[in-house]
């Protein structure tokens, strides 16, 4: 294997990665289309859509520091989710794992990427369910044997999604229809839910 290689396959080992790449397969993306991932924080689904679905997948960050830290398989680009510095209709699909919803103003974000994809084109989100909630994720943890930086992830992410909010499926529906998109499927994923993935597309006319 190269390094790129071994650090792909290391990485999606981690509960964290596993659930990217699940992720990754449910996108469903096609060889040759040109996407975006915003929040892609040190990287791992650019090069996974990449690496094994041969996408031209380009990472977007406003954490400049951690776009440093990512090895160089794919295009990096550093800016706020809010001002996409890229042409309308520049991309076949978006995706963003995990971002939208800490956003102050997530319709904003979504306004931005509408105008990013081409139409026809879909936006695939992974954000927190509203099942996610710190006690939900301490019994998780506690039946699976999570320890260490499995354990504290998992925590952590039900700390935020306390914090933020996570998505009910009317939550996602609102937002999306009121930034022009056709939601077309939500579905829920990890443990009991705690993740909800949303598929949307920009109208062809």
């Amino acid at each position: 294997m190269s390094d790129f290689s071994d650090f792909l396959e290391i990485q999606t080992r981690t509960a964290w990665g596993r659930t990217l790449a699940e992720f990754a397969e449910w996108c469903a993306p096609q060889a040759g289309t040109r996407a975006l991932d915003v929040g892609c924080g040190p990287g791992l689904f650019p090069q996974l859509l990449t690496s094994r679905y041969r996408v031209q997948a380009i990472g977007l960050d406003a954490d400049f520091g951690l776009l440093r830290s990512a090895p160089a398989k794919f295009s990096a680009t550093q800016a706020d989710a809010n001002f996409l510095p890229f042409s309308p209709a520049a991309f076949d699909f978006v995706t963003a794992a995990n971002l939208i919803f800490l956003l102050a103003d997530p319709r904003q974000a979504l306004m931005e990427v509408y105008r990013v994809l081409r139409p026809g084109g879909a936006l695939m989100l992974l954000n927190p369910s509203e099942k996610l909630t710190v006690s939900a994720a301490l019994a998780l943890a506690d039946t699976r044997g999570l320890a260490g930086k499995s354990r504290a992830s998992l925590l952590g992410w039900a700390h935020n999604a306390e914090k933020y909010g996570g998505w009910s499926a009317e939550v996602a529906y609102n937002l999306h229809m009121s930034c022009g998109f056709e939601l077309s499927e939500t579905i829920l994923r990890v443990g009991p839910g705690f993740a909800r993935l949303t598929r949307a597309r920009k109208p062809l006319l």
